[in-house]
This record gives structure tokens, C-alpha cells and sequence, in this order.
């Protein structure tokens, strides 16, 4: 008879603790899949981490075949800006320092800041392509890639689908805010192999019509105002 006491007692303790349930919290990021932990890292420069100076940016200017970018306190300009001035951006960020084997990129996000210079409202329907070619900073041009070596192509050499997620096109509106959602598999391939990252450019959709932005760059006098890169992954064991 105890037996059965003890037994009706503890059925009756499940249900009770079953029937308790709280509303849902939030829902916060999916997690690993697998077994592994899971991770968030940003790049900004010289912002999270002091010693971070891996992020740099340039320009084309397809009306000039001399290098239009010279200053990393400088701006950078996307979209037509009155004929033959049209711009194209190039950002990059070292990302060496993230494991390159038993990892798998769960979301990545770029995030830019656009200052209030524009033209009729800032560069609109930006399509953002993996940039396949190495590139210097300082000597980029529409038709050099550095100081000695040529774009295969002129205007640069990128991949020909896009590579991101939230939007097929962007808009650049003065004194905003951009959140660009990069492929995972693209930034893996990066993490699994650095010598392959090139990054990315950024590309008006329609390069004859005048709607030009400024882009913040990494020297920003602001530091928050510079381009930050945000990447998920979770590693695999």
C-alpha cells in the first residue's frame, strides 16, 4: 500500500511541475546545430579591439585611370557623381584570426555608415559582389588593381552573382545606416583559406543615373561611424 502511495504521489508531482509552464521568453539565435560553441565576432577598427587594424577600403573612379583613393580618413564614394565620375567601393577585412577548420558560419552582417554628403538623395540599388582579385589600398584604379598590376577586367574583378542574403540591392540614403547580410558559405571560404579574401565592391545597379553616397572608412573620426563586420559561427566539437 505504501508502494502505491509513493507511486500516486509522484505521478501527481510530474503533472503539477508540467502544467507550470511560463510564457515563451524571447527568441534569441538559433545555436549550434551540432556540438560545438557558439560565437559572435566583430571587426571594427581599433573599436572592440585596440590592436585591430585589419579592415581597409578604397574606391574606383571609372572616369579616372589614376588611383582616386589616397587617404583611409577619407570617405569612400559609391554611385554616379555627374559624367564620366563613377564610383565603385572596395572594403576588405583580415579575418585570419578566426579558426579556419571545425567551424561553420551560422549569419554575417556588414554594417556602414553613410554621412550626410549626396547626390539627389544617395546612390540607391547597390548590389554587393566577392571581389576575386588582390587589390592595394592606395593604388587601385578602374584599370590597376595595384600600382603594376591590371584588373582582368576594367572596373574590377568580382564574382558574377551577388553574395547577400537580406536584399538583392541597397539604398545609401545621407545619415543612415546599412546592414548588409553577407553569404555564410562565402565568408567560411574565407575563414577556411584568408589567402582567398579579396572582399567585396560595391556597385550601383544603374551607373548612368546621378545618385551618389559617401561611405564612412575605417579612419572615421568617429569610431562607431566606421565599417564594422559582425560573423556568427558555431565550431563543430
Amino acid at each position: 500500500m505504501k508502494k502505491v502511495f509513493i507511486t500516486i504521489l509522484a505521478v501527481l508531482i510530474v503533472l503539477s511541475l508540467a502544467s507550470c509552464t511560463g510564457k515563451n521568453g524571447s527568441t534569441g539565435p538559433a545555436g549550434p546545430q551540432q556540438p560545438g560553441l557558439y560565437y559572435v565576432k566583430i571587426f571594427q577598427q581599433g573599436v572592440y579591439s585596440s590592436s585591430y587594424s585589419g579592415q581597409k577600403q578604397s574606391l574606383l573612379n571609372t572616369g579616372l585611370t589614376s588611383p582616386a583613393y589616397t587617404d583611409s580618413n577619407s570617405p569612400v564614394g559609391i554611385g554616379p557623381y555627374g559624367s564620366p565620375d563613377i564610383y565603385r567601393a572596395l572594403f576588405k577585412f583580415d579575418i585570419s584570426e578566426l579558426p579556419s577548420s571545425k567551424m561553420i558560419v551560422d549569419k554575417v552582417e556588414l554594417i556602414l555608415k553613410i554621412n550626410s554628403k549626396n547626390v539627389y538623395g544617395g546612390a540607391q540599388d547597390v548590389k554587393v559582389y566577392k571581389v576575386t582579385s588582390y587589390w592595394d589600398e592606395y593604388q587601385v584604379s578602374e584599370t590597376k588593381r595595384t600600382a603594376s598590376l591590371s584588373w582582368t577586367n576594367s572596373g574590377g574583378d568580382f564574382s558574377s552573382n551577388t553574395i547577400t542574403t537580406n536584399s538583392a540591392t541597397f539604398n545609401f540614403p545621407p545619415d543612415s545606416t546599412v546592414t548588409i547580410g553577407l553569404d555564410p558559405a562565402t565568408v567560411q571560404g574565407w575563414m577556411e583559406n584568408s589567402s582567398t579574401n579579396y572582399g567585396i565592391i560595391l556597385i550601383s545597379s544603374d551607373e548612368n543615373y546621378n545618385k551618389h553616397s559617401e561611405i564612412y572608412s575605417s579612419g572615421a573620426s568617429t569610431p562607431s561611424d566606421r565599417p564594422m563586420l559582425k560573423i556568427w559561427y558555431y565550431t563543430t566539437e
